[in-house]
């Protein structure tokens, strides 16, 4: 399972355990500092399969945004103040020796008390508990309350946690908090469960009803994906502004700082069976050359249908998220499934003025998963729905190789053709949905599966896709179509020698099963689709195979 992980390895942990005050364990480095594969996979050149003229492109509303609290003005001009000035590194906490040399069960054995919870016994649905530093997170972070516009520091307090089996650190330790978590009655009336939470770097987490904790979303990304090491923001300062007693939603705003970039960011939590987080940002850059990635999300993926029972686990699947999907503004909806690669890969497609975008887990059925403490089939799905900000620009996806699910090989951005020029500042809103819903882009057709086998010349692909409604494969007796519906495959550096499309009458899908032989050592860049006549009848499948 995710963490909420500052740029380093994680500990694959329960929700439980994380409400109890679990961690990744540390590590020296961001897997995803290391060398990389130079394989950009300029999607948007290749010819497309799927003619913007054959979709339907439907409508996206933009998002009704409300107005952030007046201290977000104040928040905007420190974060204006700092990018005019030279960065200062960050200073890291010396902790206590006995601190300092916990292990993962120790520092999970020290715990927030809930009684001393943040709004405990005020009027309203919200009460903050939060994390105290211990071998991974040593990085402080300042946290006040927002009452009326006026800030007022929570201090941190050993009195505020237990500490099983440990001394109490002495005042002296100069400790302070590394994160908060916001509990709200989100599953049932009578319990306040985790809402979202704030922990490491600049990621974040939030749950829909019903979901347990996976994929993180952050702040900004810089340098995803490039071939040098990815530069980390961090939300330094948080302002918790205090609901009203008959308030649904809860606002928190954030300093973000990084030696290239400094930012004001206003979120509105509203919990629901599909979480909303409206963000509004404001990112003043200290170097115009700056890769800088809208929106990023991180997130994990071992194995699934085309790879299952990877390393000898009795696990089928083991992800966090199956897919990456997009809406563009053409109508064009697109589905990627995410891959453990042979090799880190990034790759990079066209996306102007999106509609959505996002990393899914579509499968929502145990039986493919068998995990009984991961729940990997009530991870959320996240889905991005931009609102200002996005005009030209392409989506970036990192996938790093990876042999075990304890750190997050998937990261995803929105990354802007050119930032903006020195000294303005760039202005973004979008609204973020955690949940368990499959896709918000209304796809009239939607990839369910993709398999993979090996053959004597190349690869079989077999992939379902799930309609609206009964269609009947156009293949005739002779294998060549007789009209009803066609599967439309294309290839880049490689060729496809044979395809048919064939009734799952299991799944309830239609499958498409193709045969392609690589031309050359590049990777196979491949896109199907399913029409009938000059209807596009469901998304577009994408994938990258490395023929090495």
């Amino acid at each position: 399972m995710s963490s909420l992980l500052s740029p380093r390895p994680r500990l694959a942990c329960l929700a439980l355990l994380l409400a109890a005050g679990c961690a990744h364990q540390p590590g020296n480095s961001d897997p995803r500092n290391r060398e990389q594969g130079e394989n950009q996979l300029a999607l948007a050149a290749l010819t497309p399969t799927q003619p913007a003229s054959t979709q339907q492109p439907g409508r996206s509303a933009t998002p009704n945004f409300e107005s952030a609290p007046a201290f977000f003005e104040q928040l905007t001009s420190e974060a204006q103040a700092l990018a005019e000035k030279p960065a200062v590194p960050p200073q890291q906490m010396q902790l206590p020796r006995e601190l300092a040399n916990l292990d993962y069960d120790g520092y999970r054995n020290i715990r927030f008390r809930p009684e001393r919870s943040l709004w405990r016994g005020q009027p309203g649905r919200f009460e903050v508990q939060f994390f105290h530093p211990g071998p991974a997170y040593r990085d402080p972070v300042s946290i006040a309350a927002l009452d009326q516009d006026e800030a007022v520091p929570v201090p941190f307090s050993s009195d505020l946690f237990t500490y099983q089996g440990l001394d109490h650190p002495p005042s002296s330790a100069g400790l302070e908090f590394t994160g908060f978590r916001v509990h709200t009655p989100l599953n049932r009336d009578d319990y306040r469960d985790e809402l979202i939470a704030f922990h490491g770097a600049s990621y974040f987490r939030a749950l829909g009803k019903g979901n347990v904790y996976g994929v993180s979303a952050r702040g900004l990304a810089i340098d995803l994906g490039a071939p040098k090491p990815e530069e980390f923001p961090v939300f330094s300062h948080f302002y918790l502004q205090k609901p009203g007693a008959s308030d649904h939603s809860v606002w928190i705003l954030a300093l973000l700082e990084s030696r290239r970039a400094t930012g004001a960011y206003a979120f509105r939590v509203q919990p629901g069976v599909s979480t909303w987080v409206d963000v509004e940002a404001r990112v003043f850059l200290r170097d115009a050359h700056a890769a800088i990635g809208l929106a990023p999300l991180s997130s994990m993926y071992l194995c699934g249908e085309e790879a299952p029972n990877c390393f000898g686990d009795f696990r089928p699947e083991i992800h966090d998220s199956d897919g990456l999907a997009s809406w563009g503004s053409n109508g064009e909806r697109l589905f990627r499934p995410l891959r453990n690669p042979k090799r880190t890969v990034t790759s990079s497609f066209r996306l102007d003025s999106p509609r959505g975008f996002g990393l899914l887990q579509r499968d929502r059925t145990f039986d493919h998963y068998q995990d009984l403490e991961a729940r990997y089939q009530d991870r959320p799905s996240v889905w991005v729905q931009p609102a200002s900000g996005f005009e030209r620009g392409s989506l970036r996806l990192l996938e790093i190789a990876a042999r075990a699910e304890t750190g997050d090989n998937v990261a995803l951005a929105w990354v802007p053709d050119a930032p903006p020029a020195l000294p303005q500042r760039l202005e973004l809103r979008y609204r973020l949905h955690f949940a368990a819903a499959g896709d918000w882009s209304n796809a009239p057709g939607q990839v369910a599966a993709t398999r993979i086998a090996r053959t004597a010349h190349g690869v079989r692909f077999l992939v379902d896709f799930a309609v609206q409604r009964p269609m009947a494969p156009s293949n005739g007796a002779d294998g060549k179509p007789a009209g009803g519906v066609d599967a439309v495959i294309s290839a880049s550096n490689g060729r496809v020698t044979e395809q048919h499309l064939e009734e799952n009458p299991f799944a309830h899908t239609l499958r498409a099963s193709f045969e392609v032989q690589p031309e050359g050592k590049r990777d196979v860049e491949l896109r199907a689709f399913l029409k009938s006549g000059t209807d596009t009848l469901t998304e577009t499948w994408s994938y990258a195979w490395q023929t090495d």
